[in-house]
């Protein structure tokens, strides 16, 4: 029941500001559509993964929702930066150019 709950809070405090830090950097670089649907090929991926981290640990799950909340760490450290579908993303939350425009 408790992993329940911090998976939930974990949901709440640490996946939905992470799309919503992909969507604000996606709009304020002009990033095209693909960007978003980059995102959420990635977030498929690592959603599964970081859900399960966040029920079976609880001390991860409550630093790292406070770390995110409190601006400690990056929405982008949650995603896995070997994952191909998430490298694109990581790159436009830290401020670096994508892919596309590297040439």
């Amino acid at each position: 029941m408790i992993s329940n709950l911090l998976a939930s809070l974990f949901a709440t405090f640490a996946l939905g500001p992470l799309q919503a830090e992909i969507e604000r950097h996606a709009a304020a670089a002009g990033q095209p559509v693909e960007i978003v649907r980059q995102s959420q090929a990635c977030l498929s991926s690592e959603v599964p993964a970081l859900v399960q981290r966040a029920s079976d640990d609880t001390f991860w799950t409550i630093s790292t929702v406070i770390s995110l909340s409190t601006g400690w760490s990056s929405p982008a450290d949650l995603l896995d930066k070997n994952n191909p579908a998430c490298a694109p993303v990581i790159k436009l939350i830290q401020g670096r150019s994508t892919g596309a425009d590297e040439a």
